[in-house]
This record gives C-alpha cells, sequence and structure tokens, in this order.
C-alpha cells in the first residue's frame, strides 16, 4: 500500500462559495469559502474516500491526466489514518499521596480524568 496520493480536480466558482470536484471521485466534493480552507476540506475528503475503498478491499482509482483547468490534490495518509483512529500514548503522572488513596478508594478512574482535565485546559 501507498502512502501518498494526488489526483486531479476541478474547481468552480460562485459569488458565495468554491467548490471542487474530485475528476476520479465523482460523488466527493468539497466546498469552502475560501481557497485555504478549500484545500484542507478537499484533502480530508479525498482522503477519507481512499481510505473508504481500502475499508471495502478495493484499490482507490488511477488518478487520471488532465490536460488544463485542473488543481491537484494530494494527500499523505498516513495522518489521515492516525485521525481516523484514536490512537492512545502512556504517560506517568506525579500526585500528592493522600489524593491518590481517596481516588483508589473511590474507584476514579486516573486516565479518563486527565484526558478530562487536559480537554478542559484546551477549551476542547
Amino acid at each position: 500500500m501507498k502512502n501518498n496520493y494526488t489526483y486531479p480536480a476541478k474547481i468552480k466558482r460562485t459569488v458565495e462559495e468554491i467548490v471542487l470536484e474530485f475528476v476520479d471521485f465523482p460523488n466527493v466534493i468539497a466546498i469552502a469559502n475560501s481557497e485555504e480552507g478549500l484545500i484542507e476540506i478537499a484533502q480530508e475528503a479525498l482522503a477519507l474516500s481512499i481510505l473508504d475503498c481500502m475499508d471495502q478491499g478495493k484499490e482507490p482509482p488511477s488518478a487520471s491526466v488532465v490536460e488544463e483547468g485542473a488543481v491537484y490534490v494530494h494527500v499523505w495518509l498516513p495522518y489521515y489514518k492516525n485521525m481516523a483512529k484514536e490512537v492512545y500514548v502512556k504517560k506517568t503522572v506525579t500526585i500528592p499521596q493522600w489524593l491518590d488513596i481517596l481516588a483508589k478508594e473511590n474507584n476514579v478512574n486516573f486516565s479518563a480524568c486527565l484526558v478530562k482535565g487536559i480537554k478542559e485546559e484546551l477549551g476542547i
């Protein structure tokens, strides 16, 4: 399995939005208000479409050659695979002994508390 994929797409502009349609994935489109946002959305849509093909045991289509009027959208699949599944890492933390005793007596899940606390700290 390869990691890098590049596919051509056509861009159509309207007064309110920019629409990107992939030549080789006719049902996959990206819509945004700016070009910067459009490319990011297009990359995510393309990566999810490729991963969907692979999950179904199919090979992604070969990229078409488009003579003119196309942009090429590139994705590095490992990045999007990692986003699609939650990968956990082990952390060692130090807490006061009395807090450890109370937490164990109350069956506190340390990992869940740490995740919740970090998310609150980050505002997510």
